[in-house]
């Protein structure tokens, strides 16, 4: 009777444990993508072709066609500063983000600084060229009505403040407010 409880016991650990990984790389009904996607990056953040290619990697999420986190790439005149990093995890070549990644130009000047953990995004901000923070993506602040909501700040060349969309929905475009974003 101890064997048959301790088998049961391990086999519905194993299937909870089992049952709460998510899937990746899926498609919707539509053959559009959605959900949790891997991203594979060069040296550069430029999209690879695959992960044979690729030097990072990090997640990003889509609904239902609809990307959720669009980055561009870097590189070119900017170079990779790692400021901290986490992970030691890979796929082939390819290692997680998972940590403060900041580009800068060739003069040493800030122009994005990107905080991921395991992958996923927590802030993405942008620098004008004298240094004052352009736009602020903060990917920590949660919203009631759903996931994937971010707040969003907008500064002018002089550093202040001249648009904040709280609880945003990257898809739409909008703040909660109506206000556009774009």
């Amino acid at each position: 009777m101890k064997k048959i409880f301790s088998l049961l016991l391990f086999s519905s650990i194993t299937l909870l444990f089992y049952g709460q990984t998510e899937k990746l790389n899926q498609f919707d009904a539509n053959g559009k993508k959605d959900g949790k996607w891997i991203v594979w990056l060069d040296k550069d953040w430029k999209l690879a072709k695959d992960s044979m290619a690729a030097v990072y990697f990090r997640y990003n999420y889509w609904d239902h066609g609809n990307n959720l986190y669009p980055m561009g790439s870097f590189g070119g005149s900017y170079k990779l500063q790692i400021v901290s990093e986490n992970s030691k995890i890979k796929k082939g070549n390819a290692k997680l983000l998972d940590g403060e990644y900041k580009w800068v130009n060739e003069k040493g000047h800030m122009f994005a600084d990107h905080i991921l953990k395991e992958g996923v995004y927590l802030e993405w901000k942008q620098y004008y060229k004298n240094g004052n923070l352009e736009t602020h993506f903060d990917y920590t602040k949660t919203c009631d009505d759903g996931p994937h909501r971010c707040s969003i700040y907008l500064y002018n060349k002089a550093g202040k403040l001249k648009g904040a969309y709280p609880c945003s929905d990257p898809r739409g475009g909008k703040g909660v407010d109506g206000g556009s974003f774009k």
